[in-house]
């Protein structure tokens, strides 16, 4: 121990001695340690960090998919649900929940609660329990039964006070009567997205009797949890086995139809997964390269200090003692470079909760907690290792006589120089591999931000209402009060045009059905016709500016009353009329239980919906009262600025309805911009951390041919006095620079055609061996490496022959 803290003290003397260079490789470490830290600390939060339900390795997610696409995610129907969960062996018990919004009023101002409804078994299957009050009792939310509801911690935070008497306290909710009989803790976050477009965090959950199991719809979530002993596979198997009979069981509504069952977990990352792990190589990468600055550095720095080495060695100082010393030395560089990346790792974690997607899993969670002290503490303790040890080794092979001779020049010999040009060829190539990836990103972006969706996004202003069925019981007050929100709307200042949708684009999902056709035989089921289907009112083409291609939109008799009509877009003319006109023919879109055939009266461009850089599928546009959904999105378009009449349109629905509340003001624009909010994140954590390794290898270009100008001055000299010209030196100098550079964008270019292949799901329309990133990207590194090798190259040209002769 007494030895240790000598090496302690007699590094720390050291490395405070030359402070240029101690800052110069804390500053390279703090950067490796920091970016990995920083990543790490989401990745443990998404992808690492238990779930905070009991067993939660034990909890799946069982969806419907179609068998043209085994691996995806379909919302279930209920009567399947049911008949899962009376047949199944291998799951404790199966729970069913669907997403919901529920009006607030009362107790301040009128709010839209995002809600869950739910079996009454859901808590105990996650294993959860209330910090106050209880769950749901199997017989609550029958038919004549009080309504209650437990609600979330942040509600109770947020919209109560944290109030403790908030158990038994009654809610007006969609204009009912509601008791709140439990609050969740503070870190019970149930939410499932299934789709690209993410939904708000559940606050509520009220309790569901499912009455009728009927075969008319998929829409519904389930959980389950598998038996003690239940491998997933056994469970898939069974599952699958009872889907089949069902199946044939009812041919007409499950043909084409399976299982599939993911694990919760699995569930959760499964978007994020890929990226995080493509980032995290990423930073991995970043640490390698400032490894290999660091060693460059050590190993010029051994060169200078062989003289002391060789005294130590004759005054009997044995290698293994002078290795322990240097490596002491170079793993007090990494402890203060693990402290510096630390300090940079907790602002640089902020950083990217504030820049990540909104459906990360677990963003509040992300913190620099033990685990991942614990991996920076490791990650430290690994990069003192891997750049001390060659450093030490070379240093301690030496030839004692010559080393102690005045003036004794070995430069660390030709191993030495080798290993430092190696390290260098190992920056470029990896520098190249993160620079190609960040290449393929920035032009997967740049074509997806080029996407046009349709419609013009500009300028536009939306606001979702909800009306409660309690209060508008009917159709026509339904229909009403849109047709009534939108005149007045229609009429303000600034205010361009007017419509609405029950299905926002890059707002919400659409409903889908199958179709039949007038005149057409009917097809077997797995062979329907589909489409899509939103709820519009007049004049929501026009507001949203989806242009027109045949036939007309509809007038304000067919948006007042139903008179059976729809119009269609480009693709279902495509796929469903391919070689005749669409217009005058009758469909029949199953949407309702009294469907009757409607007349195609319009064909509309086609639009994006979910996503941009998803393929448009058939729409069908129906008029409100066709369909009369409550819940509508105000589409407004304005002259100006559309957030400028946020306040008065709000102001129009609260004229109407005071109890009324308006919930997800958002511009167009910013949904889209959502929609690629993941995009956006890769594109630009990956160019960031591309950027830190090319500037890592310019310096490590930079100081080896520095190093080697400084170490060849009298070589240099010898040959400008013998006749040498300063633009041979100068093409000599970056010749030497320019061959490790060239090697390594060699070894950088085949190792980039196999790494990038791990992208190809984070890409738009580019190919992971796009030629123009494989081509541009080596080209420019190339520049940029001659540049670094320009300027030690000028300043050995300028060598005065007379100076170097006279150096020792």
């Amino acid at each position: 121990m007494e030895i240790l803290w000598q090496d302690l003290r007699q590094g720390a003397r050291s490395l405070f001695k030359q402070r240029t260079f101690t800052i110069v490789v804390v500053t390279t470490l703090a950067l490796g340690v920091g970016a990995n830290t920083a990543i790490f600390s989401v990745v443990h939060a998404v992808l690492l960090q238990s779930l905070p339900y009991p067993a939660a390795d034990r909890l799946v997610m069982v969806w419907e998919t179609r068998r043209s696409n085994p691996s995806g995610q379909n919302v279930i129907n209920m009567g399947n649900f049911f008949d899962w969960k009376e047949q199944n062996r291998v799951f404790e018990d199966m729970a069913a929940f669907v997403g919901a919004s529920v009006n607030l009023t009362g107790d301040g101002e009128p709010e839209k609660i995002p809600s869950q409804i739910a079996t009454t078994n859901l808590f105990n299957i996650l294993g959860v329990k209330p910090i106050l009050g209880r769950t749901f009792a199997p017989d609550e939310g029958k038919p004549g039964q009080p309504g209650v509801v437990v609600i979330s911690f942040g509600l109770w935070q947020r919209r109560f006070g944290a109030d403790p008497g908030i158990i038994g306290r009654k809610l007006n909710l969609n204009g009912a009567e509601t008791t709140v009989i439990g609050v969740m803790p503070a870190g019970f976050n149930w939410h499932v997205n299934y789709g690209p477009i993410t939904t708000k965090m559940a606050e509520m959950w009220s309790p569901w009797q499912v009455e009728e199991r009927n075969r008319r719809g998929r829409g519904s979530m389930a959980v389950a949890r598998l038996k003690p002993g239940v491998s997933l596979e056994q469970a898939q198997a069974e599952m699958s086995a009872i889907h089949s009979r069902i199946e044939r069981q009812y041919p007409d509504f499950n043909a084409g139809w399976g299982v599939n069952l993911v694990p919760l977990r699995a569930q959760f990352a499964g978007k994020i997964r890929p990226a995080l792990l493509v980032l995290l190589g990423a930073v991995g990468i970043v640490l390698l390269i400032a490894c290999a600055n660091v060693a460059n550095l050590l190993l010029a720095r051994a060169a200078g200090r062989q003289r002391e080495v060789a005294v130590r060695a004759a005054l009997g100082a044995n290698r293994g003692r002078i290795i322990r010393q240097l490596l002491t030395e170079s793993l007090l560089l990494a402890g203060l470079g693990g402290v510096a990346g630390l300090t940079l790792a907790w602002w640089g974690t902020d950083l990217l909760v504030s820049l990540a997607p909104p459906d990360l899993l677990n963003l509040p969670q992300v913190k620099l907690n033990a685990v991942v002290l614990g991996f920076t503490l490791g990650i430290t303790l690994a990069t003192g290792v891997i750049f001390g040890l060659a450093p030490a080794f070379e240093a301690t092979r030496l030839n004692l006589s010559e080393s102690l001779k005045e003036g004794g020049k070995s430069a660390g010999g030709m191993r030495a120089r080798r290993l430092r040009n190696s390290l260098v060829v190992l920056e470029v190539a990896l520098a190249l591999v993160l620079l190609i990836g960040a290449g393929l990103l920035i032009r997967s972006f740049a074509l997806l931000h080029g996407v046009d969706p349709g419609f013009n996004a500009q300028k536009v202003l939306t606001m979702g209402v909800s009306l409660p069925w309690s209060k508008y019981d009917n159709d026509q007050k339904r229909v009403n009060f849109f047709r009534q929100a939108i005149a007045e709307m229609q009429a303000l200042p600034g205010v361009e045009s007017v419509g609405a949708v029950n299905s926002l684009p890059f707002g919400s999902f659409h409903a889908g059905t199958s179709v039949d056709i007038e005149g057409r035989p009917l097809l077997p089921v797995v062979q329907k016709l589909k489409t899509g289907v939103m709820v519009t009112d007049a004049n929501y083409f026009r507001a949203m500016q989806i242009p027109l291609k045949r036939g007309r939109l509809f007038t304000d008799q067919e948006a007042a009353e139903m008179r059976h009509v729809v119009v269609i877009n480009e693709a279902f003319a495509r796929q469903h009329f391919p070689n005749e006109d669409p217009l005058g023919k009758h469909v029949t879109i199953y949407m309702k239980a009294d469907n009757r055939p409607c007349e195609i009266i319009g064909v509309v461009g086609d639009s994006k919906h979910l996503n941009l850089d998803a393929e448009v599928r058939p729409m069908s546009y129906w008029p409100h009262p066709e369909l009369a959904s409550s819940g509508m999105t105000f589409v407004i378009r304005t002259r100006g600025d559309a957030a400028s009449v946020t306040s008065a349109a709000r102001n129009v629905i609260r004229a109407l309805d005071p109890e009324q509340p308006v919930a997800d003001v958002r511009t167009m624009e910013s949904l889209i911009g959502n929609s690629m909010a993941g995009a956006r994140f890769n594109t630009l954590l990956l160019t960031i951390f591309a950027v830190v390794a090319l500037l890592l290898a310019v310096v490590g270009i930079y100081g080896v041919m520095a190093y080697s100008v400084a170490q060849r001055t009298r070589e240099i000299g010898v040959r400008m006095a013998l006749g040498a010209r300063a633009n041979d030196v100068l093409r000599l100098v970056v010749r030497r620079g320019m061959t490790l550079s060239l090697a390594g964008v060699a070894i950088g270019m085949a190792a980039s055609f196999a790494l990038t292949r791990l992208m190809e799901t984070m890409l738009f329309n580019v190919s992971v061996t796009d030629p123009l990133t494989f081509a541009g990207i080596p080209f420019l590194l190339a520049i940029v490496a001659l540049l670094a090798c320009l300027v030690p190259a000028r300043r050995a040209a300028k060598v005065d022959p007379m100076v170097a002769l006279r150096r020792d």
